[in-house]
């Protein structure tokens, strides 16, 4: 992608400071035995200083594979084909992995989903918290030092100072989820990428998880970006949502614009085939087939074989992303007629 498209994405969701962190164009395939696949492709967006920005879609289009592009973690079969990640400036991409190192955890660090997985259930919580911070703080850092750095921690995510002495599985999956948090936090970092930081957790603790993150972005003033299926989810607590699916961006904007009326058919799939609590009971719209397999996708549109719009120009022709609005961007050649999701039929 270009910088002017770049420019196009930041632009779309109102983003107003100077970009802590920029995405322009990446493209990644993988190799495997059944040939590569475009896992991520032409991606731009950035954030600002102490902004965040949603990652939303269904499994598999991408979202993970961008946060692991961020971090330098890809696998093994991975390729960045094109792009760069800039880091206040400098492109991550281009650093050797001794220099990444450098960056992961003190610039930008991961909350991973699955806070079991997360640990290992043979030490106890403070043991890894103070193993990070020892590596990524070259060893300047005293025992005591690391005691009081955790127990701060811990208070600032909700947590007794006493449980970083307990073991993982002595916890609950929401004590195990913000003791996840604390360790991303533990170095400063500019950027936390919130990877599915609620899954599994039932609603409540959830809704508890989301808050705390999101007071902690507001003391911190860090940035952050969320990843998840879930876009009403999402919506309540990024300031800008992207929408991605088959490796690309559907649709960009500020959370209210894209929640309150989205512009492209995939996004308002999303939130027509979810339930809520809030306004009116109203009709649901399921979304019907399956997301395209990425060894062979579709040609033009990759959602034009689920989207209810689709023309024969759809199906031949990859619309771009272009801006709708000062806050807003789609990739759809009919952005414009896509319904208003309140229009849907209010349930007696």
């Amino acid at each position: 992608m270009t910088t002017t498209a770049t420019t196009t994405t930041a632009q779309a969701g109102g983003q107003r400071s100077t970009p802590l962190l920029e995405v322009d164009g990446l493209t990644v395939r993988y190799e495997t035995l059944r040939g590569d696949v475009r896992a991520i492709e032409d991606v731009s967006f950035a954030v600002g200083d102490g902004e965040s920005l949603g990652l939303v879609g269904e499994s598999g289009c991408g979202k993970s594979s961008v946060a692991l592009s961020l971090l330098g973690l890809l696998p093994k079969n991975a390729r960045v084909d094109a792009g760069e990640i800039r880091l206040q400036g400098q492109d991550l991409l281009r650093l050797p992995e001794s220099q990444m190192r450098k960056h992961r955890w003190n610039d930008i660090a991961m909350v991973f989903q699955g806070a079991m997985n997360a640990w290992n259930p043979v030490y106890t919580i403070f043991t890894q918290i103070e193993e990070a911070l020892t590596i990524h703080q070259r060893g300047s850092m005293t025992r005591s030092e690391a005691r009081r750095r955790v127990g701060d921690l811990f208070e600032l995510v909700g947590l007794d100072a006493q449980m970083m002495d307990r073991y993982p599985h002595e916890l609950s999956g929401g004590m195990r989820q913000r003791a996840v948090i604390a360790m991303a936090l533990s170095c400063d970092p500019k950027v936390i990428i919130a990877d599915e930081p609620t899954t599994a957790l039932d609603v409540i603790v959830q809704d508890r998880i989301l808050r705390q993150l999101k007071r902690i972005q507001s003391e911190l003033g860090m940035s952050i970006i969320y990843i998840s299926h879930d876009i009403a989810v999402i919506a309540e607590v990024a300031d800008r949502l992207a929408v991605m699916y088959a490796g690309g961006i559907a649709e960009i904007g500020a959370s209210h614009t894209v929640f309150g009326h989205p512009r492209h058919p995939y996004s308002w799939s999303l939130l027509t085939s979810t339930p809520s609590i809030k306004g009116p009971l109203r009709t649901l719209s399921p979304l019907a087939g399956e997301p395209p397999d990425l060894h062979d996708p579709p040609a033009g549109c990759p959602f034009h074989p689920r989207c209810p719009m689709a023309t024969d120009r759809c199906a031949a022709e990859k619309p771009p992303l272009e801006l709708l609005s000062s806050d807003q961007a789609s990739a759809c050649w009919y952005a414009d007629q896509v319904p208003d999701p309140r229009e849907q039929e209010v349930l007696r």
